[in-house]
């Protein structure tokens, strides 16, 4: 009976636990309840000062807007750069409060800012562009108090685009008329000579006045670098030299055009005496170490009349530049349309104003901003790129030089172009084309306009009065800035992938049929030049630099040629260098300031210093005939190194030679040894 009693007071306690227990979760309940009214009462309140502030945004936004059109331009922290659409727009987001059966009716609407703010346009959807008035559909996703999520799609009203800027038009443009007012062609000495000879056109450059000018900076050159070099042996190359002449210089500058149309890989070799790479030419004219040693004393400006603070990169070779840049500019006036590139000149050495240009054939060396004739090539003007920061306007107007105020078409790439620039050029009388970099001045339609904003063919077009800018589209967009073109199309032929046979027939705007036509001036002057490089391996670069203004000097002075002789019988550049060639090089040199004398009409054969000749231990001495070396202009007797005393490492001369085997040897001992014994040097 006392175990019952017990059990049942047992059950008496658990009941009342229960009952506590329930109790305590109704008070939750209601907690919960209580709650959740005060969410909603806050989310009210929210929702209030968010229409207010909204309002007041909105207000706001209405006013710069306003404010900023009545200045011809929109503000730039309102919109996107890409886009032209606003960043932050009001987006409905939904809040659920219920969290028993998410049910959407009881739902309540605020208002707030998207999560993330695209850099594409608004009006654009995955399948393709939207039009403006239709707005765009927005997909939210939000959290509700019990933590379930709904998803709501909103349509809304399309967003603002940015304000055209009122200087820019689309209708009614019309280029302004400037008229050329000059009479392109050969001017001054160049007009006035008459004659048929390439050289007297070439001399119009290469003047006797600047190869004196070389010829002394080079003896004087030469004296200093020897007066350095006491230390060294009396039997050095340098010890040989003698004070080069105006003649000498122009035989040894002739032989140099020479190895641009006959190439070897190594300068010896165009002295070398075996058969298969022989070129005697070389040796008739100019002995090689002569050749040699004016190579390596080639100078052209006093390196001691330097001053302390001179801070003229060019200085070395700054004689040589402005004569010829000078004389580009004085004989030749251009045609009506010129451009402007950049040329490279090949320099892989340390040199600090040396480039990287991966669009060029030439991608690494010193480059030079040229202009040229858009028809024959004509480099007019250049100026070397010396790493110096000078704005690209003032490097176009000053090569422009005397052109400016005559009516000239400029072509230029979007390296130069700027809408600012093209301005100031017409200001000056000067017309430009040519292709626009983003961010030059053109206005946001086509600033911002992408290859999926266009269809093949499609245009846009603005201006404001001076300036045309326009975008089209052909396998990409390309952006052109005139001043001088109408906005209509051309029917062209061009070659297609797939259509080998002929040509397809397309439409391209009039102001890019135009620039394909008139901006390949320097190519042309690269494509000449490049032909017959006579340019040689140094380690110095005025050496080459000088050289390479050389080569342009003979295009122009070919142009030139042409412009005069329409008849004439140099019609390509390669017999015009050839016969600057001869006239310069046509009697053998005579050095150390001597005059220059007739060819003999024989001169000694020299054998191959390295190899002996097949028949040389013939037993039949009859064929061996000893025979003196014969005088040159310089010498009257001359010697040479006998054969077997120099394999023997003796330095000692003889002045006959085998004339069946070309050899120079004592006669006697020397002479039986070579032609008996194979190894004559043991």
């Amino acid at each position: 009976m006392a175990f019952i009693k017990e059990e049942s007071e047992d059950m008496k306690i658990e009941e009342s636990v229960k009952m506590e227990e329930s109790v305590k979760i109704e008070e939750s309940v209601t907690d919960v309840k209580i709650e959740e009214s005060v969410i909603k009462v806050k989310i009210e309140e929210s929702h209030e000062e968010t229409d207010e502030d909204t309002d007041k945004e909105t207000d706001e936004d209405t006013e710069e807007q306003t404010e900023n059109s009545s200045h011809g331009r929109a503000a730039d922290r309102s919109f996107t750069r890409r886009s032209g659409r606003r960043q932050s727009s009001p987006v409905c987001l939904r809040v659920d409060s219920d969290n028993s059966d998410c049910d959407t009716s009881d739902s309540e609407w605020t208002h707030s800012t998207p999560r993330s703010n695209s850099s594409f346009p608004s009006g654009r959807t995955r399948r393709g562009r939207a039009q403006r008035g239709i707005g765009r559909m927005h997909q939210v996703h939000q959290h509700g108090a019990a933590g379930d999520q709904t998803t709501a799609t909103v349509n809304h009203p399309a967003e603002d685009a940015e304000p055209e800027d009122p200087e820019w038009h689309e209708m009614n443009w019309q280029p302004k008329n400037i008229p050329f007012t000059e009479n392109p062609g050969p001017v001054g000495d160049a007009a006035a000579l008459e004659s048929e000879q390439p050289v007297d056109f070439t001399e119009l450059f290469i003047s006797d006045v600047l190869i004196q000018n070389i010829v002394d900076q080079t003896n004087l050159y030469a004296d200093q670098c020897i007066q350095a070099m006491d230390d060294t042996s009396q039997h050095a190359r340098c010890h040989a030299w003698k004070p080069v002449t105006v003649p000498e210089m122009k035989t040894f500058m002739g032989l140099l055009f020479l190895t641009g149309i006959i190439h070897k890989p190594e300068l010896y070799m165009y002295w070398c005496t075996d058969d298969m790479l022989a070129t005697p030419y070389f040796n008739k004219v100019m002995p090689r170490n002569r050749f040699e040693i004016i190579w390596r004393f080639l100078h052209f400006n006093d390196n001691t009349t330097r001053p302390a603070n001179c801070t003229d990169r060019l200085y070395k070779i700054r004689p040589v530049l402005d004569h010829l840049v000078s004389k580009f500019r004085e004989l030749y006036q251009p045609k009506s349309n010129i451009c402007i590139d950049e040329g490279m000149f090949l320099w892989r050495g340390r040199l600090a104003f040396s480039v990287y240009n991966p669009h060029k054939p030439i991608k690494y060396g010193v480059k030079s901003y040229i202009l040229c004739d858009s028809d024959t090539g004509y480099c007019f003007n250049m100026k070397p790129y010396c790493g110096e920061s000078a704005a690209l306007g003032d490097t176009v107007v000053s090569l422009l030089d005397r052109l400016v105020g005559h009516g000239y078409r400029l072509f230029m790439d979007n390296l130069y172009n700027s809408v600012r620039l093209c301005e100031h050029l017409l200001e000056m009388k000067t017309h430009v084309c040519g292709t626009i970099s983003k961010n030059r001045g053109e206005p946001p339609v086509i600033r911002d306009v992408r290859n999926a904003d266009l269809r093949i063919g499609e245009t846009i077009m603005r201006h404001n009065e001076n300036v045309m800018v326009l975008a089209w589209r052909d396998k990409q967009v390309v952006k052109m800035v005139t001043t001088f073109h109408q906005n209509n199309m051309e029917h062209v032929e061009v070659w297609q992938r797939g259509h080998q046979e002929k040509k397809v027939a397309k439409e391209k705007p009039a102001c890019i049929v135009e620039y394909n036509n008139g901006m390949n001036g320097v190519d042309k002057l690269d494509q000449n030049i490049v032909y017959y490089p006579f340019v040689r391996k140094s380690h110095k670069w005025t050496k080459k630099f000088v050289i390479y203004l050389f080569q342009i000097s003979l295009f122009n002075a070919f142009v030139i040629y042409k412009a005069k002789n329409t008849q004439g019988n140099c019609n390509t550049l390669l017999s015009f260098i050839q016969s600057v060639i001869k006239s310069w090089t046509s009697q053998e040199y005579a050095g150390g300031g001597e005059e220059r004398v007739d060819l003999p009409t024989e001169n000694t054969p020299r054998a191959p210093y390295n190899t002996d000749p097949t028949n040389r231990l013939n037993v039949i001495f009859a064929v061996h005939e000893l025979v003196p070396i014969l005088p040159t202009a310089r010498k009257k007797r001359p010697t040479r190194g006998c054969r077997v005393c120099v394999r023997k490492g003796l330095r000692k001369e003889t002045s006959f030679y085998c004339k069946s085997c070309g050899v120079p040897l004592h006669p006697g001992k020397c002479y039986s040894v070579y032609h008996s014994k194979a190894n004559y040097s043991a």
